[in-house]
């Protein structure tokens, strides 16, 4: 989309929630491009909500997306990849392939551009400009998530990275299981079986990042699961 910018503004003093909650009461159509150094994010906007988001970074497209969920495998991704061609995208390729059905690919495109978007909460500067205008076809979906619970949930999530922090120092820490303690049992209330899925997963060798990419589970989700085990005094940092 091309056209004139009719808002725009520095992330360092504005933040994206005032941003997003203002196009949201305007009812506005067009795009919201968002860049912080080389990476740039788009935010497709139809009569004040999200119908869809792109991204620049390589690790927010679909087939990254879909191997850090456990969909696909990285063989997968690159047979598929190289049939892509300027008609056909990337999700019409991997159903075609077989690799997943419609379902999964319609349920991994939703998420994929809800990550896109809770990032950018996590962004402490860059700059944001909006270009009003018709969204072209191609880049609508049906989100089915008020753009309100998503502004919502970014700063849930904002505040929930900030928590994990204060245990997760980054994603090359080395988790190891408390001896005598089976992480995710025994407490008040127990693990979920995905967060059980993460915990399992540590076993004093592998990192944080490499737990959080085997597991299949979102990267917010994975350290979610870490960072409740830390407290319980249920896993440790290797060596420590």
């Amino acid at each position: 989309m091309s056209g004139k910018p009719i808002l725009t503004g520095d992330l360092n003093s504005v933040s994206l929630a005032d941003v997003i909650s203002m196009l949201n009461l305007s009812r506005k159509t067009g795009v919201l491009r968002c860049t912080r150094g080389a990476e740039t994010r788009n935010v497709f906007w139809e009569q004040g909500e999200i119908v869809f988001a792109r991204s620049t970074s390589v690790r927010d497209n679909l087939g990254c997306f879909l191997v850090r969920r456990g969909l696909i495998n990285e063989a997968q991704n690159a047979e598929s990849a190289r049939r892509i061609t300027p008609d056909t995208r990337h999700g019409k390729v991997l159903v075609r392939l077989g690799f997943i059905t419609t379902e999964q690919l319609w349920w991994a495109v939703k998420n994929q551009v809800l990550e896109i978007v809770y990032a950018l909460f996590q962004w402490s500067g860059g700059y944001f400009e909006f270009v009003e205008g018709p969204v072209e076809s191609r880049e609508k979906i049906t989100l089915a998530v008020p753009t309100t619970k998503i502004v919502m949930e970014g700063i849930r999530r904002l505040d929930e990275w900030n928590k994990f922090s204060t245990r997760i120092r980054d994603a090359g820490m080395l988790l190891e299981p408390v001896p005598g303690k089976v992480p995710g049992v025994g407490r008040e209330q127990d693990a979920s079986p995905e967060e059980r899925k993460v915990l399992t997963l540590v076993n004093g060798a592998r990192t944080v990042g490499e737990i959080s990419r085997l597991s299949g589970q979102g990267e917010f989700e994975a350290y979610a699961a870490l960072y409740d085990a830390l407290q319980a005094g249920e896993i440790r940092e290797r060596g420590v």
